[in-house]
């Protein structure tokens, strides 16, 4: 098993060649080669060898099989395939979540989605053939609504996939559907706290919105994205802008949806981006054009 200081280069180099490929599994990487290289050493060329394990047998010929499909060895993975089949059977859920894959890498998406839809209706929670089909219709293409309804279907059962709701946000952002993308990069934000960028996408999605209320959660988020990471420049120019957009709004609205202590912040908030943003600039050639940005901003703060 993998002791606690184990690391990649070093089980490489002992030739622990099924360590390696749990080592890859457990960290999700994307490494192919490395996958049929280990892998073959395991099994040999014709993936016949047996490891007195069954289940660590079927686990490395699952990880060839699909490293296979990603370097277009489809004889390979054909290979994998009929060894799987004939230790877990044709009807297995697991044969034939592979034989759809295979399907897929040869661009037969209706033989595949014909695979998963009856591997649904079979288990209704099957989350790989739900991802699965979603991603057979980002690759056919197919109408934006879709897209987004498989990815939905997704989503419905697994709730935690941060780079599912990504997905999701950019889809909604794609078709200008801004309220969409802010309640997925919400839950982005949720899986992510801590990345600058992610806060600063769902700052400049509320700003789109506009209203009082938005540009105040658009200024929370760029402020947090900041906080997070004080080199981002796109967030230094983007809380200039918001704060100065809340101003300006501000200025059009009633009396009673405004609240000056919120304006008093949202003036400070300029004057503190638009120095932030200069000192970036200092010394380099584009120093004066940029001053004459963030001037046109702080210059009528207070008639605002």
């Amino acid at each position: 098993m993998l002791g606690p200081n184990e690391d990649l280069p070093t089980l490489i180099a002992r030739k622990e060649h099924l360590e390696v490929l749990r080592y890859i599994r457990a960290h999700e990487l994307r490494e192919p080669s490395l996958v049929i290289t280990h892998g073959q050493s395991l099994l040999g060329t014709k993936l016949s060898k047996n490891l007195g394990d069954d289940a660590a047998r079927l686990a490395v010929l699952e990880q060839v099989c699909l490293a296979a499909l990603d370097l277009n060895k489809h004889d390979l993975a054909e290979g994998c395939l009929s060894q799987l089949k004939d230790k877990v059977g044709k009807e297995s859920t697991r044969f034939r979540c592979l034989l759809a894959r295979c399907l897929e890498a040869s661009a037969d998406f209706d033989g595949a989605k014909a695979i998963y839809d009856q591997l649904l209706k079979d288990n209704p929670a099957n989350l790989v053939a739900l991802q699965r089909r979603y991603c057979i219709a980002r690759a056919q293409r197919k109408e934006p609504a879709e897209v987004i309804s498989a990815l939905n279907e997704y989503l419905g059962q697994q709730l935690s996939d941060v780079s599912g709701w990504y997905e999701m946000a950019k889809l909604r952002l794609s078709i200008a559907d801004f309220k969409g993308a802010a309640y997925a990069l919400e839950q982005v934000v949720l899986g992510c706290p801590l990345d600058s960028n992610i806060h600063m996408h769902l700052a400049e999605v509320y700003a789109t919105l506009g209203g009082l209320e938005n540009l105040l959660l658009a200024r929370k988020h760029m402020a947090q994205a900041l906080e997070l990471d004080g080199t981002n420049l796109r967030a230094k120019f983007g809380l200039v802008s918001v704060a100065n957009q809340y101003l300006e709004e501000s200025a059009e609205a009633s009396k009673k949806d405004i609240d000056e202590h919120e304006k008093l912040v949202a003036r400070e908030l300029v004057k503190y981006g638009a120095t932030a943003v200069l000192k970036d600039y200092k010394g380099t050639k584009m120093l004066e054009i940029v001053k004459g940005v963030m001037d046109d901003f702080t210059d009528n703060l207070e008639s605002l």
